[in-house]
């Protein structure tokens, strides 16, 4: 069989590299960057557009990167769409990150992060090298923070988050440069 298929707009080619995690989150205020417009897309097209004057969120007060554990192959981004008999449909994402060792700095800042009522925004590079806007449409909330000392030397110390919502649509793309925009 050869190596280049296509079926119907999707294609799928040998030198396509299917690396699985994620490299980098960044966290961002959802109600600063819609009120704000510091980020919009558009909905039919999935197409992003970073307002220029915000270039480089990371630097500002509007973001931030979590620092988590990139290597151990748990950190993840999930996209579900539900599309039902009736029409209607859901779209969930979710977003784990891991935290190796239950400090107490760790423990305050998740304590802090994950307040209710609060939501974010995701900008996501996975290791197979694309980026994602993650909770643009009505935000993500940390569905869970959850610590565990583990039980032997084969278990890990550490913090896990895991970020999810309900969006109008599957995740949106971000273009090279729209990804240098968000993070400066």
């Amino acid at each position: 069989m050869a190596c280049a298929v296509t079926i119907s707009g999707v294609s799928y080619a040998c030198t396509d590299i299917p690396t699985g995690g994620l490299t980098k989150v960044l966290i961002a205020d959802w109600d600063n960057i819609t009120t704000n417009a510091l980020v919009t897309a558009n909905k039919s097209t999935g197409a992003v557009t970073v307002n220029p004057a915000t270039t480089g969120l990371v630097t500002d007060d509007d973001a931030f990167y979590l620092e988590f554990n990139n290597k151990d192959g748990f950190s993840v981004f999930t996209d579900v769409k539900t599309v039902n008999p009736d029409g209607s449909f859901s779209v969930v994402p979710t977003v784990s990150v891991e935290f190796p060792v239950m400090t107490e700095d760790k423990r305050n800042e998740l304590q802090t992060i994950s307040a209710p009522l609060g939501r974010v925004v995701a900008f996501i590079e996975t290791a197979a090298g694309t980026h994602h806007v993650v909770g643009l449409d009505y935000g993500l909330y940390f569905a869970t923070v959850d610590g565990s000392s583990g039980t032997g030397r084969a278990e890990k110390n550490r913090f896990q988050i895991t970020m999810t919502g309900e969006e109008d649509s599957l995740a949106y793309f971000l273009t090279a440069a729209n990804w240098s925009d968000v993070i400066g």
